[in-house]
């Protein structure tokens, strides 16, 4: 069948909701900027993350180039762009933007893990007080969105749901399933999650609060939207290591992420089936 005739039995993509603020797409980090004409994420953080991306360029754990996001440091920018931004490499991070080149992006910030609090990795960067509140508000948080069971919960969306950051939290599987009415979408994005568990996986890091986000473009000019289907794991903020926690903090959090991650491929995927069976049904 022609493409220009493939394209007009594909059914519409559901009408895109209110568009949500960047700061919530970015799964609730504020202070995001674009550069470079719009190529680049200028993301303020903390010391972890920005050595994190740091000894990525220094050549560490190459298993995961190509699923998380390419990282550029402040000059390499201001020589794209020539101009200062908000900070430099001691307080923000320059990553490659997900969606840059899509005309009608579709997102989705998946927080991954069972629990997105470590009492003990809390407790390197603040005091005991501190830290037993913020994770006494985050084990709620992680309970009241289900993903202390589920093993994830999206965090941000782009027209899919509107509601409160706790509310779009308990309705993730529903805001998965409609993602796209394509399956093919679906089954390209099981793959590449695939890829982003295994690369995890053989790097002997605790992922602790990572985030896969998802994007696809629905422009529907498109003549095969799965192949816009694009994902990578970011948010590194608490992600630690044998170096600063014990064996069995890194391996009980390794294994919290890896379950939750395996989750959200069985649901993806689940996903995808629902709407390849509803494809044929009305083929047939």
């Amino acid at each position: 069948m022609p493409p220009d005739q493939q394209r007009a039995r594909r059914p519409a993509a559901p009408p895109p909701g209110p568009a949500v603020p960047r700061a919530e797409v970015a799964g609730g980090h504020g202070g995001i900027a674009t550069r470079a004409g719009g190529r680049i994420v200028e993301k303020p953080t903390n010391a972890v993350e920005r050595a994190f991306y740091a000894a990525l360029r220094a050549g560490r754990h190459p298993g995961l180039l190509g699923v998380l996001p390419r990282s550029y440091t402040a000059a390499e920018v201001r020589a794209l762009d020539g101009r200062d931004g908000a900070g430099d490499d001691t307080t923000h991070v320059y990553l490659a933007h997900l969606t840059h080149g899509m005309t009608r992006p579709r997102v989705l910030d998946i927080k991954v893990g069972s629990a997105t609090a470590s009492r003990r990795e809390l407790l390197t960067s603040m005091s005991r007080a501190r830290a037993r509140i913020k994770k006494t508000r985050l084990t709620l948080a992680d309970r009241i969105t289900g993903s202390a069971t589920r093993g994830y919960r999206v965090v941000g969306s782009t027209g899919l749901w509107r509601g409160s950051r706790l509310a779009v939290g308990r309705a993730s599987e529903e805001i998965v399933r409609g993602l796209s009415l394509e399956p093919g979408v679906y089954e390209t994005l099981a793959a590449q999650l695939e890829r982003i568990r295994t690369a995890a996986a053989g790097t002997g890091l605790a992922f602790l609060a990572a985030s896969v986000l998802i994007a696809v473009d629905e422009d529907h000019r498109a003549a095969d939207p799965a192949r816009t289907v694009r994902t990578t794991l970011v948010d590194f903020a608490h992600t630690f290591g044998p170096d600063t926690q014990s064996p069995g903090q890194v391996a009980k959090y390794r294994d919290r992420f890896d379950a939750g991650l395996a989750r959200l491929i069985e649901d993806v995927r689940a996903a995808g089936e629902a709407r390849r069976r509803a494809e044929r049904k009305r083929g047939s």
